[in-house]
């Protein structure tokens, strides 16, 4: 999508209310291996406003593109869904906006915190470490309560200002209870979504174990060849116990930041949205008459999660994303 100074653009918020602003300005961010290109823009806002945005749109033509956009505007509502403006975490990326009828759809969301954990080959300051840990898992939280699952979660996509690890980049997101698939890059991609391996649903756990390596590598300098070697390491010893094992016995979010001494960041008070189980079915039907294939994992339409997200966006259109009108 070619931006120029003086585009008049119109986009959603995620509340609903339908925004116009004139481009001010537009300087391309370098994103290597992503089906998205991203933006700098400075919007002129009708209300008087003077917005900064990261702006990501399709790189080209090819589906792939259009589903990650997709994907990223999914996690993005969903989470809003969830929190609002009093909750949103800053431990999670936040959408701003977006356009997904247009002939050129795009996502504005709020700027990266810091910088990608992976600039720095995962070194931080020295008793910086808890901190990264805590702020990680409450993302990953977050992320679980909201039934999104990120399934790429790594030190490319992963920022770090010294304050708060903030999860980035939606592109390969997909709700929990999902059918599974190859995705995510190795060696950060949980066991469950590798060639040969895929098989069930998408559940918080696949993220886990990423979170779990990543919380090794920034805390030793090392990547984790062996499972074992989280046991030789006594200050991590006891959080990531169980990660690198069976998904049945893996710990979830919650169960770490208790391990951490942590409160539930989550307010019991947060309930699900009645139209959750009907919105998770219309999903799941729309996804297996697209992807009949998906129905070859065992033979079956996907189980229920067993997580309480709020429900997906509206009815999809099928000429180029699953969920747009």
């Amino acid at each position: 999508m070619t931006l120029k100074q003086g585009d008049s653009l119109t986009f959603f918020e995620p509340g609903g209310r339908r925004t116009e602003a004139v481009l001010e300005a537009a300087e391309e961010i370098a994103w290597s291996g992503s089906p998205l290109q991203a933006h700098r823009v400075i919007l002129s806002c009708a209300d008087g406003t003077v917005r900064q945005y990261r702006h990501l749109s399709p790189l080209t033509s090819a589906h792939e593109a259009y589903q990650a956009l997709d994907n990223e505007i999914l996690a993005g509502l969903r989470m809003h869904r969830l929190c609002g403006d009093r909750l949103y975490p800053a431990s999670v990326s936040r959408l701003a906006g977006y356009e997904a009828n247009g002939k050129e759809p795009f996502a504005l969301v709020e700027h990266y915190r810091g910088s990608p954990i992976g600039s720095t080959s995962g070194r931080i300051v020295p008793g910086e470490g808890v901190r990264f840990q805590s702020t990680l898992l409450t993302g990953a939280r977050w992320l679980n309560a909201a039934g999104i699952a990120h399934r790429s979660i790594s030190p490319a996509n992963v920022h770090w200002d010294g304050m708060t690890a903030q999860i980035t980049d939606f592109s390969t997101a997909t709700i929990v209870g999902a059918p599974r698939e190859e995705i995510g890059r190795p060696p950060w991609q949980a066991p469950e979504q590798r060639p040969g391996q895929v098989e069930g649903w998408v559940s918080q756990k696949e993220d886990v174990w990423s979170v779990g390596r990543l919380i090794y590598y920034v805390a030793t300098g090392r990547e984790l060849i062996r499972s074992e070697q989280a046991k030789e390491e006594p200050e991590l010893a006891h959080l990531l116990n169980g990660i690198f094992g069976p998904i049945e016995g893996r710990p979830t979010p919650r169960m770490l930041l208790t391990r951490l001494n942590l409160h539930d960041p989550v307010p019991q008070q947060i309930q699900p949205d009645a139209a959750l189980e009907q919105g998770r079915a219309d999903f799941h039907v729309h996804r297996m008459r697209k992807h009949p294939g998906l129905r070859t994992v065992n033979g079956s339409m996907p189980r229920p999660a067993t997580q309480s997200p709020p429900p997906p966006p509206p009815e999809p259109d099928t000429r180029k994303g699953w969920w747009r009108r």
